[in-house]
């Protein structure tokens, strides 16, 4: 007789309480919800965990991927969104009767840009989405504005390439404002945040890091901070990010776009992503 495949628990972390509550009270008209993943604990999930979850044509994406560590970044990313989306959708009482996880498609735009395809089925439009892995985990965002959520691991190799993301008056703000962080994890503070407004600008064109210039940090307790950054044209615009120490080796930054409606679901798909 075949062996019955079961279904399993897929057990994700929230965000650190400090950080959900920065998030909720700095961008309150986004209705923002995020979650995080350890990537080992997906290793090996069974068919019908992953028919659960992913739509049949994300089942065939998946099957595309031969490398191990893009097979689980990946999975992970669309795992991370969809709970992230649930939980949004719940929160704000989308609807008494909503489809399942299976019934929602991760597409992307031509740039990579990922988002929800919009379901005939559903009253309400889909939320904005951003996606992030790094070493050992995955987290996913979503958002009724556009918005970017960046997870980053504190690696030595920042240091080397700090000139590609990072001025002097930079280094200098950072040192001043985030004294009590070492100098590593104040430059993984410094990408997370940048990556972070990178990702939520992306609808309008992906500026460069040299383009985005810190303003200004204002500490939030010893672990987390809201990182003020201006856009290098001519509107001048500042957006501020919450970043903060994840599992004490990561940086992980949130942000949303203030102001603007929800993000137009009508992309340009792309076959892998």
């Amino acid at each position: 007789m075949p062996i019955l495949q079961k279904e399993q628990v897929i057990v994700f972390k929230s965000m650190p309480v400090d950080l959900s509550e920065l998030v909720g009270n700095f961008f309150p008209d986004s209705f923002p919800s995020a979650v995080v993943l350890p990537l080992n604990t997906i290793e090996i999930l069974s068919e019908p965990t992953l028919q659960q979850w992913l739509h049949e044509e994300e089942m065939i994406q998946l099957a595309n991927f031969s490398h191990k560590k893009r097979h689980r970044e990946w999975l992970g990313g669309r795992l991370c969104a969809k709970q992230a989306l649930f939980t949004c959708l719940n929160q704000q009482k989308a609807s008494s009767c909503l489809p399942e996880h299976h019934q929602f498609r991760i597409a992307t735009t031509e740039t990579g840009r990922p988002y929800f395809d919009q379901l005939e089925s559903v009253t309400f439009s889909m939320p904005a989405i951003s996606i992030s892995h790094s070493g050992e985990f995955a987290t996913a965002m979503v958002s009724q504005t556009n918005c970017g959520i960046d997870i980053q691991y504190s690696a030595e190799n920042l240091h080397r390439v700090k000139e590609r993301f990072c001025t002097e008056e930079e280094e200098h703000l950072l040192q001043q404002s985030l004294s009590h962080l070492s100098p590593l994890l104040q430059l993984t503070f410094l990408w997370s945040g940048k990556e972070a407004v990178k990702k939520m600008l992306s609808p309008y064109g992906i500026p460069g890091f040299h383009e985005l210039h810190l303003q200004k940090i204002e500490q939030r307790g010893q672990s987390s901070a809201i990182m003020h950054f201006m856009r290098n044209d001519r509107s001048g615009s500042i957006f501020p990010v919450v970043v903060g120490i994840y599992n004490s080796s990561y940086a992980l930054a949130l942000c949303c776009q203030q102001g603007k409606p929800p993000l137009s679901t009508t992309n340009k798909r792309t076959k892998n992503a």
